[in-house]
């Protein structure tokens, strides 16, 4: 009848409709259970440990201090680091002895490789020992990251700061003149004796390397803002010329107390993973 076709057509359509809910539905279905699969697989191959705030070590402070040692990736060799950084440092030697013949020479008069009526040759000083230095400061640095990461991979706990901010202070104003200082004694002595580091002794090498640092740089510095402001221009630059030849005699012994303290922290931690690793 003439009602027939229509109601024909929307039984099919209904028909139809229920047929795509049904692969929709298994689709679905399908889709769940891949997922639950693939989250199955990544649970039993990957350990997840989530890390609460409430637990130790888990918060640092403003002043980048850690309560427990950084869960880090195991102890790295620093034998490849520690020699590039001495050798380097053994090539700056070389380089303040030319400094210091140059600024000698040219105090007295004799013409020496700082003279400025050769600019020349002063430029060249400069291209050979500038780039020495800049990559003496980033292995240096380097390397304290290196040995404070290490000494808690040796069992140092409760260490008071972090690889990054042992790094970090270096570039704090006025937190510089002490802290960089605090961080390599916390180093010295917990490479020591990683279990009861706070006990532990500094070496005299410590504080002569830092005074030898930081006496010479800031001295000169406040020498020439001071006192040379008052004199003429002659004698401006004599005090120049004898600020700075002190200033490079005392890198010396500077340079030999910081790579005894390089050899000692090495061969400390060095020895007590060889330790472990032979306990283990």
């Amino acid at each position: 009848m003439w009602w027939s076709s229509p109601r024909a057509a929307l039984l099919l359509a209904e028909e139809e409709v229920a047929d795509v809910h049904v692969a929709v539905s298994q689709r679905r279905t399908w889709l769940l259970a891949k997922k639950r699969h693939l989250t199955d697989y990544a649970l039993d191959t990957v350990r997840i440990t989530p890390r609460d705030a409430s637990e130790p070590g888990s918060e640092v402070s403003m002043e980048g201090h850690s309560a427990a040692p950084e869960q880090t990736e195991g102890f790295r060799d620093p034998t490849r680091l520690a020699k590039w950084t001495r050798g380097f440092l053994y090539a700056s030697i070389a380089s303040v002895l030319l400094r210091i013949w140059s600024d000698a020479s040219e105090l007295l008069g004799g013409g020496g490789v700082g003279e400025s009526s050769d600019t020349g040759l002063r430029v060249v000083f400069w291209i050979l020992t500038e780039p020495i230095w800049f990559v003496i400061a980033i292995l240096v640095l380097t390397w304290i990251h290196r040995a404070n990461h290490n000494a808690r991979q040796l069992g140092a706990a409760d260490m008071r700061f972090t690889p990054g901010w042992a790094v970090g202070w270096y570039f704090v104003p006025i937190a510089w003149f002490w802290k960089p200082y605090q961080v390599m004694s916390e180093i010295w002595r917990a490479s020591r004796h990683p279990s009861y580091w706070r006990g532990q002794p500094v070496s005299l090498l410590l504080p002569w390397w830092w005074m030898l640092w930081i006496v010479p740089f800031w001295g000169s510095s406040i020498v020439d803002l001071t006192v040379g402001r008052n004199l003429d221009e002659a004698a401006a630059e004599t005090l120049d010329a004898v600020s700075g030849l002190a200033y490079w005699i005392l890198q010396v012994p500077m340079i030999l107390a910081l790579l005894a303290i390089i050899g000692g922290v090495h061969r400390m931690q060095t020895e007590h993973h060889r330790r472990q690793v032979a306990e283990s």
